[in-house]
């Protein structure tokens, strides 16, 4: 049977495809984290970044990152002796792991636990903090993790992802005396924890034992019985690798953030 003969066009896309093709790989690589030099951690709940990131905090923070902290949501309307001045319980425990590993305070949104706010306020919320800090890389959970049933987690989470798109536009949320705002921000990375699909693993061998002394610092919370799973957990993490322990996120650059369904991995 003789086969057609290819059309000049399938052939020039063929050809195209084939050169391009190394480019597309590459743009599907996710981001590195060796070249940041300062990172936002915005986490739901105070103690989310340390049991989840704890050891890749340390580690940053070790090889001179300048690392901030920020709590959207606690326990002001949790804490019973909490008066509604000065810092709830879960704050002061937050703060205590944040000096701990040594990272900085970019502060407490002002929301309480299962907040009714939507994930847009919050999202202004945290634009402004943003734009003030300027990192090249933000992290906070997983919104698509599968089995993630914490509305306050998914919520958050979009939230920032929100806010990370909105810290690049100069007319939002208004325009500064009729001018196009100068205090807007790209970020570069936008990274995941408490994540199922992961594409970087995090050597944090070094930084395990630290990890869990932040973790520690969340006294009011259930972390002496979490403290023999999330080991495990970082045992399991590092298998395959070279690593004793491991911490995984899911990390895509601001080419990944808008429109183009690419494989990031």
């Amino acid at each position: 049977m003789n086969r057609k003969k290819p059309s000049k066009r399938l052939v020039f896309e063929r050809t195209l495809f084939k050169a391009i093709s190394p480019a597309v790989e590459k743009l599907c690589e996710p981001p590195k984290l060796k070249n940041i030099k300062r990172a936002l951690f915005i986490q739901p709940h105070p103690d989310d970044n340390q049991i989840a990131a704890g050891g890749t905090i340390a580690m940053l923070i070790d090889k001179g990152v300048e690392v901030y902290e920020l709590t959207v949501l606690d326990d002001r309307f949790v804490d019973t002796t909490y008066s509604g001045e000065g810092l709830t319980v879960r704050q002061k425990e937050a703060l205590a792991a944040q000096e701990c590993l040594g990272m900085k305070n970019a502060g407490f949104l002002g929301f309480g636990d299962r907040t009714e706010a939507s994930a847009r306020e919050l999202s202004k919320a945290i634009v402004k903090v943003i734009r003030d800090i300027k990192p090249d890389a933000v992290f906070t959970a997983d919104p698509n993790l599968e089995n993630e049933c914490h509305e306050d987690h998914i919520k958050v989470a979009n939230a920032v992802k929100y806010a990370v798109m909105d810290a690049t536009f100069d007319f939002y949320p208004e325009h500064i005396n009729g001018k196009p705002r100068e205090d807007v921000w790209t970020v570069d990375i936008l990274g995941f924890y408490y994540t199922d699909k992961p594409n970087t693993v995090v050597d944090i061998s070094d930084y395990e034992q630290k990890k869990i002394e932040s973790m520690r610092c969340h006294q009011s919370q259930p972390i002496s019985q979490l403290e023999p799973v999330i080991i495990l957990l970082g045992q399991q993490l590092a298998k395959d690798t070279p690593y004793k322990s491991a911490e995984v996120f899911r990390l895509i650059s601001k080419f990944h953030m808008h429109c183009f369904n690419l494989p990031v991995g």
